[in-house]
């Protein structure tokens, strides 16, 4: 018997679920996020989703797409961040998906066993939209309680966003509280922020002036940071922001994963 697929529920449906899948692996990875992108690459999801339409696809054809889709998906939403982070990334949200679509499938088979149509890895449920959402939010639930069980929930105050402002000039950018990151400038005992030297640009002394050099190591190395003092640094976290006097900003020509720098945790007012 022939199943008669809607185009508008099955594009309507999946840009819900690929909303929720992607905040769902936010959550998860605690990375920060804009809604906008989060509708953006749910809407390229969505997109995806008519290829259902079309002729059976070969089923190793099919994975390399689903794998090629899934990555732009996560690249629209969260940005690159490096290789490592974006593999990482991309690897939760298809095991959120996997996850998402096994409950999907239990739920339905209990409710319904009929109607269910898998073709192109796109799945499409002979149901209504209210009662797919109403599913959809429950798995959401689910994997929201899971995060919080495991202790993966975001603290409030690990990300935030900080102004610099110096010689007339000033900038914003997205931080990470990291407590891996305790460099000070060996001068003046001052703790060091390490931005991303695009974020900081045009704050960044011309010709030198004022700069120092802050030493740090990693597993890979050691190495120099060249630093300066900004007239004014201000961090924004939820509705609160605080005025930092003495700060110095590392420059560094790799982004340090998917924001634009690592504050040291002294920087970060107490509750």
């Amino acid at each position: 018997m022939k199943q008669t697929i809607y185009v508008d529920v099955l594009v309507g449906v999946n840009l819900f679920i690929n909303y929720f899948l992607l905040l769902a692996t936010a959550k998860f990875l605690l990375l920060p996020f804009k809604r906008k992108r989060l509708i953006l690459a749910s809407a390229a999801g969505a997109a995806y989703s008519l290829t259902i339409l079309l002729p059976q696809i070969n089923p190793v054809l099919s994975v390399l797409v689903k794998l090629l889709m899934s990555a732009s998906i996560v690249w629209a939403a969260f940005g690159y961040g490096g290789i490592n982070s974006f593999i990482k990334k991309t690897a939760v949200f298809y095991i959120i998906n996997f996850a998402f679509a096994g409950l999907m499938t239990a739920l339905w088979y209990f409710l319904s066993p009929s109607g269910l149509i898998i073709r192109n890895s796109v799945v499409y449920f002979d149901i209504s939209p209210l009662m797919l959402i109403a599913l959809t939010v429950l798995c959401y639930v689910l994997i929201t309680l899971l995060n919080r069980i495991t202790g993966r929930q975001m603290p409030q105050k690990l990300f935030c966003r900080v102004k610099v402002r110096r010689g007339g000039a000033s900038c914003v950018f997205s931080a990470k509280v990291d407590t891996g990151n305790s460099l000070k400038e060996p001068f003046s005992g001052y703790p060091v922020v390490v931005a991303y030297e695009k974020a900081v640009s045009s704050v960044i002394p011309d010709g030198g002036t004022g700069v120092r050099l802050v030493p740090y190591g990693t597993v890979s190395g050691e190495g120099l940071l060249k630093a300066f003092k900004p007239d004014g640094f201000t961090v924004l976290y939820g509705k609160q922001e605080a005025e930092i006097k003495n700060v110095y900003v590392a420059v560094s020509k790799t982004k340090p994963g998917d924001c634009d720098a690592l504050l040291n945790p002294e920087l970060l007012p107490p509750p």
